[in-house]
């Protein structure tokens, strides 16, 4: 079989690999730790609006605020707003902009959401990029529920095919199909697998995602925010729902509860392929019975050997991967030139398979073998397009330097697979190696000899490694006893397990405020400390003061006198906006159909505008769902 759906499970850790042409093609893994969240919905806060960099920071209850910039704001923030924070909730001039939305450019759309966000406003948002690092999740107000076969859009009014639907026919049928039973108000995105469909499949498939939205709105009403009102599929069954249609000869599973659950699902929303699921039996580890075992174990490792005997060094820094290709025992000197084209070529498909494979993403840097004649630079540079064309993330290649660099971008939507299943090195913080134990000992002294006489402060905290304090409190006279002695301070020492045998960290006796630097650089602490309070109180205050919503406001809707593109379809505040018919698309989709995948995979394009508009007298409403 050449194309297949592998699934190991531990139990705490599940490992999702999808083969293509028998090869292992990606490697999804989930655990608690590591769960998806991209598509999931949430009532957030805005926390803080920035216009100088065109964004706003959304509460959402993670640990790091969702970013919301104003690209991602979508056509029907103003709608949301309106909903969610009644019909003050925002001032008259950007009423009147809201009222002629549809003639705007995008960068007058994304003033506009400046405009319309105030820090403390309740909104809808949806994640659409998982949290990485230090940052937090990407998030957007453009809501999408995803089906197998269709993606709702709440406050729309089109219907969108995918391009790569191209018969003429099959279109019409689709737009008919569709049309007939989409309620006001809402707009529909035609998925690709959604070709040759019957009109009963289509149709369940429309009334499952009506019912979650209606799901959605029900938990709304009793929600405060930051709270989940959504949580999309979690990575195997969105997998399931968005690949097993394409071409997958089975999926096969090894641990028995969850074939179980995967079989009930797909006999849910594709029964005629139930029997493509299969429970693996055998007792051999899954991933080596179909041969990827090796593979797999190749994506935790820096190191990757080819065929030729070259291998590749992986290694991440602070801004960017660097991989270096590297001969081997496959050096020659005799045609040289040769040789190192072989190898090039090798280390072209390697690095391809494995940037899919690892999911990494951002900027990384190639160090090829060097080539002498231009002619073989292009060879490297034609195939490393090649075969990224198999990669559905986007990817960017500047062609070879003069010194065998390459640059690539590639599209990240979530951590790499190794940073998404690993923790920063306690010992060394990171960096792959630790100073001697006598360099941070003499650093921690310097730092409380600084301390003693630049400040009037005689009491502090010093976080630092376990092992470190281990060290350091030993013995009846230890290090830390001949310290409180010579300088006359009081120190307490705080095992910390995040913090690296490289570094320490210290506070004042009973607060949490960092001073490490502060004393470093002969900062006055005690201003450091009154802002730091006041900053405090400030923050107290202003969450003491914000408003408990009471409930929501839903208001009966006009029936709109249009359907297909003439009527309004929005509900809420603007008039709606008219789209022009196109051939074989019902609706014009300007470029909507790239969105088809928006509630499983990750790119989100923009949609293009029609130039008609009428006005009416709309208000937010549930949907009605049909049957």
């Amino acid at each position: 079989m050449k194309n297949q759906i592998i699934i190991h499970s531990s139990g705490k850790q599940t490992r999702v690999a999808l083969l293509e042409d028998g090869e292992l093609a990606q490697l999804f893994i989930e655990s608690e730790e590591n769960q998806r969240t991209v598509g999931d919905i949430y009532l957030g806060r805005v926390h803080k609006v920035m216009s100088g960099i065109r964004a706003a920071f959304v509460d959402v209850g993670m640990e790091k605020d969702g970013f919301l910039h104003f690209s991602d704001a979508g056509d029907h923030l103003g709608e949301y707003l309106k909903m969610l924070n009644g019909g003050q909730a925002f001032s008259k001039s950007a009423q009147t902009d809201l009222d002629n939305f549809d003639n705007l450019s995008n960068s007058e759309k994304q003033i506009l959401a400046g405009k319309l966000l105030r820090n403390g406003q309740n909104v809808l948002v949806q994640i659409v990029k998982e949290p990485i690092g230090s940052k937090g999740p990407r998030i957007s107000t453009d809501i999408t529920i995803a089906g197998r076969f269709l993606v709702l859009i709440p406050m729309g009014n089109f219907i969108a095919l995918s391009k790569k639907i191209n018969q003429g026919k099959e279109r019409r049928r689709l737009k008919g199909i569709v049309g007939s039973m989409l309620p006001d108000g809402f707009g529909v995105i035609v998925r690709t697998v959604a070709k040759d469909q019957d009109k009963e499949i289509l149709e369940d498939d429309m009334r499952t995602v009506l019912r979650k939205w209606e799901s959605i709105l029900k938990k709304l009403e009793q929600s405060r925010p930051p709270t989940r009102l959504y949580k999309d599929l979690d990575i195997t069954e969105s997998l399931i729902r968005d690949l097993f249609a394409k071409n997958y000869d089975r999926v096969l599973i090894d641990e028995p509860q969850l074939y179980k659950s995967i079989r009930g699902y797909v006999a849910q929303i594709a029964p005629s392929m139930v029997p493509k699921v299969q429970q693996y039996k055998g007792r051999d580890h899954i991933f080596d019975s179909v041969g990827i075992g090796s593979d797999v174990n190749s994506i935790f490792s820096p190191r990757v050997r080819m065929k030729s005997g070259g291998y590749l060094i992986f290694e991440q820094t602070e801004a960017m991967y660097v991989v270096d290709v590297n001969s081997g025992p496959y050096a020659a000197k005799e045609r040289q030139e040769d040789n190192s084209l072989k190898t090039n070529l090798e280390a072209a498909r390697e690095i391809a398979k494995q940037l899919r494979l690892r999911d990494i993403g951002g900027i990384i840097v190639v160090d090829f073998i060097d080539l002498r004649e231009e002619k073989n630079r292009k060879k490297i540079y034609d195939e490393l397009k090649k075969e990224f064309k198999k990669d559905q993330a986007k990817t960017n290649v500047i062609g070879m330097s003069d010194f065998g660099l390459i640059q690539i971008t590639r599209q990240r939507i979530r951590p790499s697979v190794v940073n998404s299943v690993s923790q920063v090195c306690p010992m060394c913080g990171g960096s792959g190696s630790v100073v001697t134990r006598d360099t941070i000992v003499t650093d921690i002294e310097s730092w409380i000899s600084k301390l003693k006489y630049s400040t009037r402060y005689r009491a502090v905290d010093i976080y630092i490694n376990p092992y470190l304090k281990s060290y350091l409190t030993k013995g009846l006279l230890s290090i830390k006893g001949q310290w409180m002695l010579k300088y006359k301070v009081r120190i307490r020492l705080v095992a910390e397990e995040t913090v690296s045998l490289n570094e320490f960290k210290a506070t004042l006796n009973g607060s949490d405020l960092d001073i490490t630097e502060a004393v470093w650089e002969d900062q006055p602490i005690d201003k450091i400390l009154e802002a730091y309070a006041k900053e405090q109180a400030e923050a107290q205050v202003e969450s003491m003061s914000k408003k408990d919503p009471s409930g929501l406001e839903f208001y009966e809707n006009e029936k709109s006198s249009g359907r297909n593109g003439r009527g309004n379809g929005r509900s809420g505040g603007r008039g709606g906006s008219s789209r022009g018919s196109s051939a074989g698309g019902g609706r014009s989709n300007n470029g909507r159909g790239g969105r088809e995948d928006r509630g499983s995979q990750s790119g989100r394009s923009q949609r293009g505008e029609g130039s008609g508009s009428s006005q009416d007298s709309r208000k937010p409403r549930r949907p009605v769902q049909q049957k």
